[in-house]
C-alpha cells in the first residue's frame, strides 16, 4: 500500500471501485513501500478499504505497517473517532489461512502454547473466575439461577472452556464457534457447540438468552457493531453480556507495532475503554462494571527472576490505575 493512498483517495472513491480480487497476478495493493512483501497475492479472497465500524466515517490516519505471520503486510490506522483498526481489511475467505490448527497449538506472539492442553485450560478458567469477580457477575448469577434465568451463550467459544465452566455452575450453556477445528474439539468433549457464523445462524432466536459472552473474540470479528446489536437482539430484557478484549490505551500507544496484542490480521479492531463503552451504550446496553488488567508483560516460562518480580508488581499497579492493556465489561440489556 502506497503511503500516499489515504491522502489521495477519499472513502467514497475507494468504495466505488469494484472489490479487489487477490487471486490476480498483479494488483495495485502490491505497491507497498519498497522492500515490503505483497499482500494476498496468490489466494482467494478480497481485501479492501472499509468504513469505520464505530462511526461509519472515512477520515483515517496511518499509524504504521505491520507484518503478519505469513509475511503479508497490513496497514494499521486510527479513525477520527479514535478507533484503531486494520484497514484495508481482508475478508473472511482471505483471513481463514491464519486460523489453522497451528494458531491453537503452536506458541507464537499470535497464538497459544497448545490451547488444548489441560494446563492452559486451567489457566483460562482461573482468569474467568478473576474477571467474573472483578465484574461483580456472581451477584447477578445468584439471582439468575434462583429465578431459573440460566440460558447462556458463549460466542467464539473455541474449545468450549467457558461453555463447560458455566455448565458446571448450573447454567444451560451453549457455544457458537466459526473455526471448524476448534468447534469440533468442543463437540468431542460433549459440549453443546454450534459450528457457524454468529451473525447468520438461524439457531439463535430473539430474546432467548439470559447471558451472552465474548471472551477475547470481538477483536477478531469483521463487524463488531453488528455483532453487539445481534447480541442485544437475542438477550432477554435485563439479560447480561460479558465481554473481554485487548484495550488500546497508554501501553498500546507506547509499544506501537510491537504491542503484544498487535497481531494482524487476526486482530482487526483495537478498542479503547471509552470507545467500546460508547458503542455499547449506543446500542442500548447499560455499563454495569468494567475492569482493565495486564501490564503488557506476558508470562514467560524461561523469564528471569527480575522479570517475574517486576511483573508481580506491575500487573496489580496497572489494574489499580485502570491502565491495563486488557479490559472486560459487564453490560445489561435495558428493558
Amino acid at each position: 500500500m502506497n503511503p500516499s493512498f489515504f491522502r489521495n483517495c477519499s472513502m467514497s472513491q475507494v468504495l466505488e471501485r469494484p472489490p479487489i480480487r487477490q487471486n490476480r497476478k498483479r494488483s495495485h495493493l502490491e505497491a507497498l513501500p519498497e522492500g515490503r512483501p505483497r499482500l494476498f497475492a496468490e489466494r482467494p479472497g478480497e481485501v479492501r478499504l472499509v468504513p469505520c465500524n464505530a462511526c461509519g466515517g472515512s477520515k483515517f490516519k496511518k499509524l504504521f505497517y505491520k507484518e503478519s505471520s505469513l509475511r503479508e503486510t497490513f496497514q494499521v490506522v486510527r479513525c477520527s473517532c479514535g478507533l484503531v483498526q486494520v484497514n484495508p481489511q481482508p475478508d473472511l475467505k482471505a483471513i481463514m489461512p491464519y486460523y489453522t490448527d497451528a494458531y491453537f497449538k503452536k506458541r507464537t506472539d499470535r497464538g497459544y502454547d497448545n490451547y488444548y492442553s489441560e494446563a492452559l485450560r486451567d489457566e483460562i478458567r482461573r482468569v474467568f473466575t478473576l474477571n467474573l469477580a472483578d465484574l461483580d457477575f456472581f451477584t447477578f448469577e445468584e439471582k439468575a439461577l434462583k429465578s431459573g434465568s440460566n440460558h447462556a451463550l458463549d460466542v467464539g467459544c473455541a474449545a468450549g472452556y467457558f461453555v463447560e465452566y458455566m455448565a458446571e455452575r448450573a447454567w444451560r450453556s451453549r457455544g457458537i464457534e466459526l473455526s471448524r477445528s476448534a468447534g469440533t474439539v468442543a463437540r468431542k468433549r460433549g459440549l453443546d457447540v454450534t459450528i457457524g457464523d454468529f451473525l447468520t445462524s438461524s439457531e439463535l432466536s430473539p430474546s432467548s438468552y439470559d447471558l451472552v459472552s465474548f471472551w477475547a473474540s470481538i477483536e477478531h470479528m469483521h463487524d463488531p457493531a453488528s455483532v453487539l446489536r445481534r447480541a442485544y437482539e437475542i438477550l432477554k430484557p435485563g439479560g447480561r453480556m460479558l465481554l473481554s478484549t485487548c484495550r488500546y490505551g497508554i501501553l498500546a500507544r507506547i509499544r506501537g507495532k510491537d504491542w503484544r496484542y498487535m497481531n494482524v490480521p487476526e486482530h482487526l479492531y483495537f478498542f479503547s475503554l471509552r470507545g467500546l463503552s460508547k458503542m455499547a451504550r449506543g446500542i442500548g446496553f447499560q455499563v454495569v462494571r468494567t475492569v482493565t488488567y495486564g501490564s503488557g508483560m506476558t508470562t514467560r516460562k524461561d523469564g528471569s527472576e527480575l522479570y517475574a518480580t517486576v511483573k508481580r508488581y506491575a500487573d496489580p499497579a496497572v489494574k489499580f490505575l485502570n491502565q491495563g492493556d486488557m479490559m472486560a465489561f459487564h453490560l445489561e440489556k435495558m428493558s
